[in-house]
């Protein structure tokens, strides 16, 4: 298996299945390695075991890992680098904030306090991310359920101006 193959299995892998125990893991881990970008380096460690020399690895410029979609993605509504995206559940549907917060972490593995502002409306939702998470917090509720409900989230269209 070359080198490029590897690298999307490991982006495969990444998307589609459960590294919670392998998060666990890195968790430990990084205990014994708290400084230095502690699991930026562990991953980097384990790309070199797995990988062995990549000196001569040329990157192709299209993404690794396509997903079936056609086009990227676009979010329209970005502030100071927070990407804001909609998510169709909320108060008549018994949401709140923290149930929220708790399956934004659950499916996607960003840590919570990243979350940023919040807004519940009746039927709907928007909440703001680090522009870096937003597009693997968008698949990670790919034919995602809360609360026995089908969700779908999406990149908030820009705000108008008031």
């Amino acid at each position: 298996m070359n080198h490029l193959t590897k690298l999307k299995r490991i982006l495969e892998v990444a998307y589609t299945e459960d590294l919670d125990d392998y998060e666990l893991l890195v968790k430990r881990l990084k205990k014994e390695l708290p400084l230095f970008n502690g699991p930026k380096r562990i991953a980097a460690a384990v790309l070199k075991e797995y990988l062995g020399d990549i000196s001569n690895l040329e990157l192709p410029q299209e993404k690794l890992y396509a997903k079936t979609d056609t086009g990227k993605i676009v979010f329209e509504d970005i502030k100071d680098g927070r990407a804001r995206l909609f998510i169709n559940i909320g108060k008549n549907h018994n949401i709140s904030t923290g149930d929220l917060i708790r399956e934004i972490v659950k499916k996607s593995g960003i840590d919570g306090k990243s979350i940023g502002k919040i807004d519940i409306h009746s039927t709907y939702s928007f909440f703001e991310i680090p522009e870096q998470f937003a597009e693997m917090v968008l698949h990670s509720f790919d034919m995602a359920k809360i609360k026995g409900l089908n969700v779908v989230v999406e990149p908030a269209k820009k705000r108008k101006k008031e």
